[in-house]
């Protein structure tokens, strides 16, 4: 989780508009700091809230049989014409993402939160306003299990905002229990003091009020050796969990105790027993952005994370044009894996909110098919980041790769308008690539389809297939007696590629075969070509 510190100080106003050149920006508002009022931070504090009774969700598919379509709500979809994507236009859109072949959401922050992103949250029983209500999450959540799509929200708790008022009450009154919530010293020294991702990581109000925060002075970090953190955590899994929320994509996973890992594995496994206890079935989801070797540990605590490594690995073998290691490295990542869990749970992705956007990297259409093909034909249960189908562009700062979804080109009531839009973003919409059999997103459809309709590129083991040609991607995929050959030409040339007599049918080519087909020991591929054999 990276933020813009520069854009999350701008203040709240009904809007914000940067002017650069001729290039307007409009930002969400962001929430503006009150004077300390101690009744009306405790009414804050002592709030009801909500029940939603859940409705009961059964479903066939596991883990691995899904595809997660990762949405930042605020830039999706707008059901009430005020600018700002919310939860009522997710729910809109559910067809779209059935027809896409996706079966999870992973939305992301949906509670309140004083800026555009929401990694710094505010309260955590209720969602912020622009997005809609608690209500229409839990209509959301059932509407998509009517669809049998899993909802997997952010759950944001390495820290809060510092406009939370368990925050605002630690700031003001030091005799409030909440002031055990987080970190304080009154060391001045701390404040020279930088975490693992080199940020300061103390800040002041005051000199007696110097607090611990990894990311930033508006986001400290929660005390999670107080106990009634650790049940805090714990009741507000709970409360979605109740509502019928599937998962969590546990947010900074890594940071709870920065560069301490035994003591974080400790208390994800206290998290991950208790969540167990309340529904088994939720799945967790960590965010650990780092090496496979650091990643694999956080595999004995929960059931999956982000595979970084992997989705860095794949777009720079599809940017060069060399293959040479990338399935020998998986292989590696495997194993590593493994190690620590045999069942672990793989999930991998491309690109998400904090990496500059496929398209911008790969720089066109063909080498962004490439890029997909090798992510949907590899193990682990793959997510899409919004977008990604459509090929839409962005390179950091942060929201500028977060723009608007483009439904349609021509009436822009159906976008989303809190910031504008890229130029190379204007000409990419859903309407025009429906119409085009060719288009990015008829490929990822394609696809993902692929990949529901074959349990062995859900389930099957991976094996790499030895070539001698580093421009070519070549793995088996195995599961019970079936066999499935998968080859992927890059896009710098036709290629002529020594193989074992491989004898089968074509499940898939980009070259329009079909039927049976036999290697004799050589393959001759086109260049981009992408070629799946089921073999006899």
């Amino acid at each position: 989780m990276r933020q813009l510190k520069k854009l999350r100080q701008l203040p709240w106003i009904i809007a914000a508009a940067i002017v650069i050149g001729l290039v307007v920006i409009i930002f969400l508002p962001r929430t503006t700091k009150t004077k300390y009022d101690s009744k009306a931070n405790e009414a804050l504090l002592n709030k009801t809230h909500k029940s939603f009774t859940p409705i009961a969700y059964t479903s066939n598919k596991s883990y691995k049989d899904r595809v997660f379509y990762e949405i930042f709500v605020a830039s999706f979809n707008d059901s009430n014409g005020d600018g700002v994507g919310d939860l009522k236009g997710v729910e809109q859109k559910l067809d779209y993402l059935q027809s896409l072949g996706v079966s999870g959401i992973w939305l992301m922050p949906v509670n309140e939160s004083p800026s555009y992103h929401g990694y710094d949250v505010s309260d955590y029983y209720d969602v912020r306003k622009k997005y809609g209500s608690l209500e229409d999450l839990y209509s959301l959540i059932n509407e998509a299990h009517k669809r049998d799509i899993a909802v997997v929200m952010d759950l944001v708790v390495n820290h809060t905002s510092d406009q939370n008022p368990w925050f605002v009450e630690a700031l003001n009154n030091q005799t409030s229990k909440y002031r055990d919530y987080y970190s304080w010293t009154k060391d001045q020294s701390n404040l020279e003091k930088f975490s693992t991702i080199n940020t300061r990581a103390w800040h002041a109000k005051s000199k007696d009020n110097i607090y611990y925060g990894v990311f930033g002075d508006d986001m400290p970090d929660l005390n999670f050796d107080n106990t009634e953190v650790r049940d805090e955590v714990k009741k507000i899994a709970k409360y979605y969990i109740d509502m019928g929320i599937d998962g969590f994509r546990l947010d900074a996973a890594k940071h709870i105790y920065d560069g301490e890992l035994d003591k974080n594995l400790q208390w994800w496994k206290e998290f991950s027993s208790y969540v167990k206890s309340v529904n088994k079935n939720t799945i967790l989801v960590g965010e650990v952005s780092d090496k496979t070797d650091v990643v694999s540990n956080y595999l004995t605590a929960l059931d999956s994370c982000f595979n970084f490594d992997l989705g860095t690995d794949i777009l720079n073998a599809v940017k060069d044009n060399n293959f040479k290691d990338l399935a020998s490295s998986y292989s590696s990542m495997q194993t590593i894996a493994q190690s620590k869990n045999k069942d672990y749970l793989d999930s991998t992705f491309l690109t998400n909110h904090d990496m500059n956007r496929v398209m911008s990297t790969l720089g066109s259409v063909e080498k962004c098919k490439t890029a997909a093909s090798i992510l949907f034909t590899l193990p682990g249960t793959p997510y899409v980041y919004y977008g990604e189908e459509t090929g839409m562009t962005g390179v950091k700062p942060d929201e500028r790769i977060r723009e608007p979804f483009i439904w349609d080109n021509k009436d822009k009531s159906k976008n989303t308008s809190w910031t504008t839009v890229s130029n190379d973003n204007k000409k990419i919409a859903v309407n025009l690539e429906d119409k085009d059999k060719n288009s990015l997103l008829n490929f990822y459809r394609t696809f993902i389809k692929l990949r529901n309709d074959n349990p062995t590129l859900r389930y099957g083991s991976f094996e790499p297939i030895n070539i001698g040609n580093t421009d070519v991607l070549a793995f088996n995929r195995k599961y019970n007696s079936e066999t499935l050959s998968v080859f992927i030409n890059g896009n710098k040339a036709d290629q002529s590629v020594n193989t074992s007599a491989i004898k089968g049918t074509v499940l898939y080519s980009s070259e329009n075969l079909s039927g049976e087909i036999n290697t004799n020991g050589t393959l001759n591929l086109k260049k981009g070509e992408i070629l799946i054999i089921k073999n006899n």
